[in-house]
């Protein structure tokens, strides 16, 4: 609000920004003029964080003020004040001439294994939209499985031209043995089997897929790319894998990292590891799973098919067992049929299923 003050100073409206002896001024004189400003301590977990923002803001001020020769020395200049106080010796690194970053290590007999990186610098996120001044997800993503050490994919589908969009990739990921998960669902019965078939047989993915029909519980779209060196990326978005989605589909994708956002990188990793280990989430092999991943997209897609036949139950709803209800009901079976005993009791948490492992026994 142009009232509250003039073009330099503080406007009405949200801050979290740190009190300054500058800011503290400014705000004294508002005051004055019958302004109200709210303030709090910052705690201790985030005074690292949010002095250490200040300071480096600090410095790439200083920094773009003066001339590239002199940069180096500029900020050797701060780090070496640092060592005044305590304890900070061990943490303070001075810069080498040039400056010059490290881009990658590789052994003398893999020379070139590292050529192909992303064109978004791995410190750095970034918003990509498919426009044309940006670089493609499918370009990003190819370069991300060049140099990744770990991978894992959530999508609510995966089709097969767009495996075909990353495939050489996927193959060289495979050739270095680097560990691939996918997490996918029958959502829409968008999915093509084939697609995760060849995950799986070709590459060596482990893959598991969501079967509910009900409702869809996953819509995210995200990709993990750990690596060793510590330089982790992460896209998340709204592109499934699919080809338009990956080349020139509307689609917008934030570029995350360690560097620029370690804690969402941190609560993706913890987030994707719960879905893991969740059991609706169930472990899918072509060989055991085929047929019943085929009829599950098969209904799946009725739904947004007009003319087609739909699936009729005199209930109204149709029951899919989760593995340690399956798990159950084999146990019932055993009892009865190995050991002759037909007045078993189950015992089960709340919410685990057992009215409907009696109306299934």
């Amino acid at each position: 609000m142009s009232e509250l003050s003039d073009s330099s100073g503080p406007v009405s409206g949200l801050y979290e920004q740190l009190m300054t002896l500058r800011l503290e001024a400014q705000l004294k004189a508002l005051a004055e003029r019958g302004w109200h400003a709210i303030d709090d301590v910052v705690g201790p977990k985030s005074s690292p964080r949010v002095l250490a923002q200040h300071v480096a803001d600090t410095v790439r001020r200083i920094l773009e003020g003066l001339p590239a020769a002199e940069h180096v020395h500029a900020a050797n200049h701060i780090l070496e004040s640092m060592n005044t106080i305590e304890g900070a010796r061990e943490w303070v690194e001075l810069v080498a001439e040039g400056p010059r970053q490290l881009l990658a290590i590789a052994r003398q007999e893999a020379q070139g294994v590292y050529r192909i990186r992303p064109a978004t610098p791995l410190a750095e996120a970034a918003l990509l939209t498919n426009a044309p001044e940006d670089p493609s997800l499918g370009f990003e993503l190819r370069a991300e499985l060049a140099t990744a050490d770990r991978v894992d994919l959530l999508c609510a589908f995966v089709k097969w031209h767009g495996l075909r969009v990353i495939e050489q990739s996927l193959e060289a990921a495979h050739a270095r043995g680097i560990p691939i998960r996918v997490i996918t669902t029958t959502y829409i019965g968008a999915t093509e089997r084939q697609a995760l078939d060849r995950l799986v047989r070709q590459f060596n993915a482990e893959v598991k897929v969501n079967y509910e029909l009900r409702s869809t519980r996953l819509h995210a779209k995200a990709w993990l790319f750990r690596r060793d060196s510590g330089y982790d990326t992460a896209y998340v978005g709204s592109s499934n894998l699919s080809k338009a989605a990956l080349l020139d589909g509307l689609e917008w994708n934030v570029r995350l990292s360690s560097v620029a956002t370690p804690d969402v990188i941190r609560k993706f990793e913890t987030t994707f590891d719960s879905y893991w280990n969740d059991l609706a989430f169930e472990s899918y092999d072509p060989d055991r799973d085929a047929e019943r991943l085929s009829e599950a997209l098969q209904v799946a897609g009725q739904g947004k098919r007009a003319g087609t036949d739909q699936r009729i139950t005199l209930s109204g709803l149709e029951v899919r067992l989760y593995p340690h209800q399956r798990d159950m009901l084999e146990r019932l079976q055993v009892e009865r049929e190995v050991h002759d005993r037909h007045r078993n009791l189950l015992v089960a948490a709340t919410g685990t299923g057992k009215t409907v492992m009696a109306a299934l026994d």
